[in-house]
């Protein structure tokens, strides 16, 4: 079984390795680079980076519902998605 990137937001197949064996992934429609999520794993859009950043800082132990993202996330999501 040979492993393909995904986006960890929607699962979509990216072009490349998974992010844990390293190295870059890139958007098969689009040809972009795709972007690193704050938590880890790569994301394939703006999106998609919210929704991994909610998701995961609302599974957090002690963390109740995320409704927006901290300073932190919402620099690294600003940071991924300027142009």
């Amino acid at each position: 079984m040979i492993n393909k990137a995904k986006c960890r937001g929607c699962g979509k197949e990216l072009i490349g390795k998974p992010y844990y064996l390293g190295g870059p992934a890139y958007d098969p429609e689009t040809g972009d680079q795709a972007k690193t999520n704050f938590y880890g794993g790569f994301v394939c859009s703006y999106g998609c980076d919210v929704r991994v950043c909610l998701e995961m800082s609302s599974n957090m132990p002690g963390a109740g519902p995320a409704k927006s993202l901290n300073s932190l996330e919402r620099e690294q999501v600003d940071r991924n998605w300027e142009y």
